[in-house]
């Protein structure tokens, strides 16, 4: 019950977030997507499961389960793979690069991972912003239309909301 009181109140603050955001003068949010690649190699493989562990170049270990299934038959150990993850997100302006805006970012919850960043660079023909996250790393956003973007500038700050669904496909390296 508790968890889903806290998803509806996440639900409305999203909701309420074009409304806040264009009061404060800042660009509405807008909803993008953040796209991982990389390149291993299979230290497992469960066919059942949908499921793979791969070991990158610095001798990391990650399990993925594979969403996107077209490939999966050709995936052996020892194998070189390509690794693509591709989640949706929306994106929320919460100050302008003048420091002034609001701050409203959306509720926490389990199920919707929120980082807080600065854009760093912004291709306003693509959509696609470059940003900084609280720990230094530069990550990047698609806006879906790139019009959207459009009032978005280095020096905001946004939040994002990734949805809980991750699309993850492999495919053997070429």
């Amino acid at each position: 019950m508790k968890d889903k009181a806290l998803g509806v109140i996440a639900v409305a603050l999203i909701a309420a977030a074009p409304l806040v955001s264009v009061a404060a003068g800042l660009p509405a949010p807008f909803e993008g997507s953040s796209t991982l690649q990389a390149d291993g190699v299979v230290k497992s493989v469960d066919q059942a499961k949908h499921s793979v562990t791969v070991l990158d170049a610095q001798g990391g270990e990650a399990s993925f389960t594979i969403t996107d299934t077209s490939n999966l038959a050709q995936i052996k150990q020892g194998g070189k793979v390509h690794i693509r993850m591709m989640r949706n997100a929306m994106v929320s302006v919460t100050r302008g690069a003048d420091g002034h805006g609001a701050a409203v970012e959306p509720a926490q919850q389990n199920t919707v991972q929120n980082v807080t960043a600065e854009v760093q660079v912004i291709d306003h023909a693509s959509g696609i912003m470059a940003l900084k996250g609280p720990n230094g790393a530069v990550f990047h956003i698609q806006g879906r239309e790139p019009a959207k973007v459009a009032d978005v500038t280095p020096g905001m700050q946004v939040s994002v909301a990734y949805a809980p669904q991750v699309s993850v496909a492999v495919a053997p390296a070429q």
